[in-house]
């Protein structure tokens, strides 16, 4: 298979798989997740099956002698609001991975070898699966923080994105990433095509009084090139969370003050999720009527555009009304800048029958491409699975 990116069809929430092919091996990374109970084997036809095609992709398997345990490399949560964590309780393995049961596997759980996170799991979570990620989280940490032996297995392994100067979270730099940080080690394995951009949180957004969740979101650029010795990225894609303009000023500034615009390419893009859904917030302040006109900002960002961009909304079917999110005002701004064929919508743009279907691209020497084969069934798609950089200075 080629390395892709998959953004699922989940209304207004987030789920997407990155997969990496290098070496015979794939690294998948699963960032965020939305995983409906009502979508699970549903004959609704305006629901698609996440979990069955996330199973599908995700590689298998023994753990403690039991056969076929799925599992993905990496999860990344860009911030816990229940529609990026819906579904984390039922359908991922929390606990002790030597502890993971035939009962486990029957009920289709996930194992995470390394969870990323920001250090907003420290804090008080809104939603039940918030906590059963903040506490698995938690019980990560302590291994790290005791330096068990275990610390280390898949499973156990964790990255924490950001610093606040949270005294729980003292004494593990190691396991730490801040904006400006360049990553090209996953899930305890080197990648030479492969890499990621952190961009946020910044410790000054951490450590305001009363934290905007969706502000402190985990920013990031994945970063693809062809072979080890290339120059150049073929495919580069933005993820944002629900990041509001005021987040993606801080990111366009201090990505240009330390030049990372130019010497790591770190604003450019081929592909970018429109941060929280296609909402207003990206471009001004809510209500729209009341700030009308995108900060400058935010429509500069956008410019770092390359070749055929594309822009994914990650949202329910995008309408003339007054819904935030998605917002229709929004999605002009982006057609705008990349044209309404470049303008994807999880809930309209690829269908079969009355099902939504997750918008795959696959990454190319020409730059990320979208399969013409047919995506596969309503319920469930099938196996749709279609060099190492100078670490840079770190300024977060």
């Amino acid at each position: 298979m080629s390395s892709q990116i998959k953004y699922y069809p989940v209304d207004n929430g987030d789920q997407s798989v990155i997969s990496i092919d290098e070496g015979n091996y794939t690294t998948n990374i699963l960032v965020d997740c939305n995983i409906r109970e009502s979508s699970k084997g549903t004959s609704d036809p305006s629901q698609y099956d996440v979990k069955a095609d996330l199973l599908s992709v995700l590689k298998k398997r023994k753990v403690n002698d039991i056969d076929n345990v799925p599992y993905t490399d990496i999860f990344i949560l860009t911030h816990g609001d229940e529609d990026h964590l819906l579904g984390f309780e039922k359908n991922f393995y929390q606990g002790d991975p030597k502890n993971y049961k035939k009962k486990n596997n029957d009920n289709d759980e996930i194992v995470i070898d390394t969870l990323w996170f920001s250090p907003m799991v420290m804090g008080t979570a809104t939603n039940d699966d918030e906590k059963c990620f903040n506490k698995e989280a938690k019980r990560r940490i302590q291994l790290h923080r005791d330096k068990n032996s275990d610390k280390d297995l898949p499973g156990n392994r964790i990255v924490i994105i950001g610093k606040d100067m949270n005294e729980d979270l003292s004494g593990l730099d190691l396991v730490r990433k801040v904006p400006g940080d360049v990553v090209t080690r996953f899930n305890d394995r080197d990648l030479k095509t492969f890499s990621i951009f952190i961009h946020s949180p910044y410790q000054e957004q951490l450590t305001d009084e009363e934290v905007d969740k969706n502000r402190v979101s985990v920013v990031f650029q994945a970063r693809f090139k062809t072979s080890a010795t290339s120059n150049d990225f073929c495919a580069l894609a933005m993820f944002g969370g629900d990041a509001d303009h005021q987040a993606w000023k801080i990111i366009l500034e201090k990505t240009k003050k330390y030049k990372n615009d130019t010497k790591q390419q770190a604003l450019t893009w081929d592909l970018f999720m429109a941060p929280h859904h296609c909402s207003w917030t990206y471009f001004n302040d809510c209500p729209q009527k009341d700030n009308p006109d995108p900060v400058a900002t935010s429509l500069e960002m956008l410019d770092y555009k390359r070749g055929v961009a594309k822009v994914i909304a990650s949202s329910k079917e995008i309408k003339n009304n007054d819904d935030n999110p998605p917002h229709y005002k929004a999605k002009e701004q982006y057609v705008k800048k990349v044209k309404d064929e470049n303008f994807l919508n999880t809930a309209t743009t690829k269908k079969n029958g009355k099902t939504p279907q997750p918008i795959i691209f696959e990454v190319t020497a020409q730059g990320p491409m979208q399969p013409k084969q047919k995506e596969g069934s309503a319920k469930n798609t099938g196996a749709s699975t279609v060099g190492t950089l100078g670490q840079v200075s770190s300024y977060g």
